[in-house]
């Protein structure tokens, strides 16, 4: 099939009106309009068309409608083989008054009507053997084709595509027959085995796999059992072995010698110990007498050692004070020198700043003056471009045509000539030749040799011969404008204006944009010397007349007569000042390092004569008694005597610590022995005990019969054992037979997927070199895509990539129905809206590839991008076509 146009009356925004979009060629054809201009609504229209019923009242046909109304009127006209066909439909959103046509553009016959008409269409158009359409065509904003994503006929139009395949997929792996052994094989392991293939809850495997279990954990507890028993008699023989050696009479007699031979030892040791610790408090005292003499000799001499400090400190404080008094009489000094070299400078200052102002007051005179003059030069400079404002003005108040009246009558003179045209196309004409008077009409006298349109009735009146009545065809004038009537407007528009021509109104609207742009640079040269006005100027010459008591030209006298060494005389004046200042400025400043340096001697000299009187009272304070000199001696004297009495102390305690027995290991010898016979009576109180308990637990053992248990349950369990092993294997072999025959459709299902994998795969590598894809089985769909080695689900890719996959399947299968002699058109509209500009440039590449043999139309709003991709251009035109005939 291809498509070669498509006409549209009554659709949304072409309310009431008949658009034409076309005509399509063979190869490729681009559609380029901005947004707005109806380009999706085609689209839908055709959707619309091909889809739906023209019964239908669904939501897609509802909008559709304008909001004025109306039955939705749709056709397009499309070439199968050889034939050419136009299919129409008319929805009135009711089945009343709706209708669907197929007629043969050859010779007009109307070949099917209503419900024949949309068989028709299904048997041409949308069955498998043909193609679906709906599969090719991309809608704008959706490049998808997921079940998920899609519409209800658009999913049918998919899995229409491939119906043949996965019938002949089915003849070779068996069709519902093999369905049906796979489903009995599912069902048989599904009673038998869960999903994860361990046994199912209820099933005969479950009972024989709970059997096992249950036989396993007695077989345990019974070995358990068995275990223990063994275990109690070993112990049994290691617990009587052990009390025969703990109760033997040899042992129990070396257990109480060991006991008294230590027990004296550390009587012993306590003993010497007691003697020691008596002379070393002896030592102790002798020590105590000692520190009391040293601490009353080593306080005689500290208090010695402070007074003759504190007298050296005196000495240095009192040379330190002198010299303090000395450096603040000579800071005093300097600060009454400084101060009076400050009061003669600003007495000198004051008097040159005195005569400092008096000049400056002349020299705001002779500005005045020279303000004076420039203002009258400024004035009279003004009188130039406030004549040019004035001629300006006047020629702005004569009347004149603005832009929006000019663009109207060029328009109705565009349309005028374009009416004139149209009507010599459409309407016939006829020359008058007379030879004697001539033909009259309405009483107008035809002229000969001139041809004369019938756009009208004419009754023609021919000297003598009679009348003639001609009249145009019927139908002829539709949707052609009169120009009797533009012109008549044209004529209207200018009276109303005051001008004769349309070259009268275009002069005068020049003059006046020419005055305007005078006037506006006019009043640019006046505000740029006068931004206040003129009057402001000559208010303030006024002014200036006034305080200076003088006209312009005794101002310009007074000026040349002034003295030129005033400015110098000023300049010299301002410069003593500075340096009046910058001296004052530097004398202030050495000012406060004196009054520190004065404060710091102050503080300094106050500080001295603290720390000499605190110096002088710590040393009263420590005068020396009376009787220091006799302390001193009298304890030089005990501390000789008491020397010997600690020597010989020392060498008593030193004497008996060297004869001292080890009283720690002593009573470590001692404590041991203790505990090894308390150990050995614990232990043969605590084997007995469990010697007892060993005898019970063995005599019950014995008559259980717990061995003779244990071997008749591993029987059953290995029986058990063996049948859950069976029911493992079964499933098994279900399981890995639904595998193999799975595998086998799958590897058929693979072989007939080729021929679209060889179409499809060329194209991917020119947009992705080496790159690789897999289908869905179940949606016959792209599912992953390999590129550089990495493999992406095709839902996670860039809105990019995914409309260049998607549109390249499509490509894919338009080459795969044209190899089997079904041309489906593509139809792309702004689908290629994600799409980074070096690949779109290879998209364009393979649009431009494909369309030698394919027809493919493109609708975008990117005019400058989609100018590059070439083919054959189709427009949007209305009132070209008639509308869609009424049914």
């Amino acid at each position: 099939m291809r498509l070669r146009k498509l006409i549209l009356h009554n659709v949304r925004r072409f309310a009431d009106k008949t658009v034409t979009l076309g005509p399509f060629g063979d190869g490729l054809t681009t559609i380029t309009e901005e947004n707005e201009r109806g380009k999706s609504t085609f689209f839908d229209a055709l959707h619309a068309l091909i889809f739906h019923d023209y019964g239908s009242a669904r939501k897609e046909i509802r909008d559709l409608q304008p909001y004025s109304g109306g039955a939705v009127q749709i056709a397009a006209e499309i070439e199968l083989g050889s034939e050419a066909y136009r299919i129409e439909k008319l929805f009135n959103l009711k089945k009343a008054g709706s209708s669907a046509r197929i007629i043969s553009l050859a010779t007009g016959a109307i070949l099917k009507q209503a419900d024949d008409a949309e068989q028709w269409i299904h048997d041409t158009i949308l069955s498998s053997s043909k193609g679906p359409v709906g599969l090719l065509w991309v809608r704008q904003g959706t490049v998808g084709v997921d079940a998920a994503k899609a519409e209800a006929e658009g999913v049918d139009a998919r899995r229409d595509v491939m119906s043949s395949v996965r019938g002949q997929i089915d003849a070779v792996t068996g069709g519902r027959r093999m369905d049906t052994i796979l489903q009995r094989c599912r069902s048989e392991l599904d009673a038998i085995a869960t999903k994860g293939g361990k046994p199912k809850a209820g099933s005969q495997w479950k009972e024989a796999e709970d059997l096992a279990e249950s036989l396993r954990e007695q077989q345990a507890k019974l070995q358990k059992s068995v275990d223990a028993l063994s275990h109690d008699l070993e112990m049994k023989k290691r617990l009587t072995k052990r009390l025969r050696e703990l109760n033997d009479p040899a042992l129990r007699a070396r257990r109480g010698d060991a006991i008294k031979a230590s027990q004296a030892e550390l009587a012993a040791a306590r003993d010497h110990d007691r003697r020691i610790k008596e002379a070393e408090q002896g030592l102790k005292l002798l020590m105590a007498q000692e520190q009391d003499i040293e601490r009353t000799i080593k306080e005689i001499g500290s208090l010695r050692d402070r007074r003759e400090a504190l007298r050296q400190a005196i000495s240095e404080r009192e040379a330190t004070l002198a010299k303090i008094k000395q450096a603040k009489a000579q800071v005093q000094a300097a600060m009454a020198q400084q101060q009076a070299t400050i009061s003669e400078k600003e007495a000198e200052r004051c008097s040159l700043s005195d005569a400092l102002t008096r000049a400056r007051q002349q020299e705001r005179s002779r500005e005045k003056r020279r303000r004076l003059i420039a203002l009258g030069t400024l004035l009279a400079s003004l009188q130039e471009p406030l004549s040019r404002l004035a001629e300006a003005e006047r020629i702005l108040k004569m009347p004149t045509a603005s832009p929006a009246d000019l663009e109207r009558l060029a328009n109705l003179e565009h349309r005028r000539d374009i009416a004139r045209e149209k009507r010599k196309i459409h309407f016939s004409s006829f020359l008058l030749s007379s030879q004697g008077e001539q033909a009259k009409c309405a009483s107008a006298i035809l002229p000969d040799g001139e041809a004369q349109l019938i756009d009208r009735p004419l009754d023609i009146t021919l000297p003598g011969f009679g009348g003639i009545q001609l009249r145009p065809a019927e139908g002829a004038a539709q949707a052609i404008e009169d120009p009797d009537a533009l012109q008549a407007e044209i004529n209207a528009t200018l009276g109303a204006l005051g001008f004769e021509t349309v070259t009268a109104a275009r002069a005068a609207h020049d003059v006046h944009r020419k005055a305007q742009d005078a006037k506006q640079l006019a009043q640019a040269q006046i505000r740029a010397s006068a931004p206040d006005g003129r009057e402001a100027l000559r208010r303030e010459q006024d002014q200036l007349c006034t305080e200076l008591g003088c006209s312009i030209e005794q101002a310009a006298s007074l000026l040349v007569d002034d003295n030129a060494n005033a400015p110098r005389t000023l300049e010299t004046m301002e410069h003593g000042l500075r340096d009046l200042d910058e001296a004052l400025s530097a004398l202030r400043g050495s000012l406060p390092k004196l009054q520190d340096r004065f404060t710091h001697a102050a503080n300094a000299l106050t500080e001295a004569e603290v720390l000499l009187g605190e110096r002088r009272k710590a040393l009263a304070d420590l005068a020396p008694p009376a009787d220091e000199e006799a302390q001193l001696d009298q304890s030089i004297r005990a501390r000789n005597e008491l020397a010997p009495k600690l020597a010989t102390a020392r060498a008593q305690v030193n004497q008996l610590q060297q004869q001292a027995p080890d009283l720690a290991a002593a009573d470590a010898a001692h404590q041991r022995a203790l505990q090894a016979d308390e150990q050995d009576r614990k232990e043969i109180h605590l084997q007995e005990t469990e010697l007892a308990r060993l005898n019970g637990a063995i005599q019950t053992q014995s008559e259980g019969a717990v061995e003779e248990k244990l071997a008749e349950v591993s029987g059953r369990l290995t029986r058990a054992l063996e049948r859950a092993a069976q029911f493992a294997s079964h499933a098994k072999a279900i399981d890995l037979l639904i595998t193999h025959l799975e595998a086998a459709r799958a590897q058929a299902q693979e072989t007939y997927f080729e021929p679209i994998r060889q179409e499809l795969l060329p194209l991917l590598r020119q947009l992705h070199a080496g790159a690789d894809f897999q289908i869905d089985a179940d949606k016959l769909l792209i599912d992953t895509i390999t590129r550089n080695g990495i493999t992406d689900k095709v839902d996670v890719l860039s809105g990019g990539a995914y409309e260049q996959i998607a549109i390249l399947t499509r490509l894919a299968f338009a080459k795969l129905f044209a190899k089997r002699g079904s041309h489906v058109p593509i139809i792309l509209d702004d689908a290629l809206v994600h799409t980074d500009d070096e690949r779109i440039s290879t998209m364009f590449n393979m649009l431009a590839q494909m369309a030698k043999d394919q027809q493919i139309i493109v609708l975008s709003c990117r005019t400058r991008a989609f100018s590059d991709l070439g083919g054959e251009r189709a427009f949007i035109s209305e009132g070209r076509e008639d509308s869609p005939r009424e049914h």
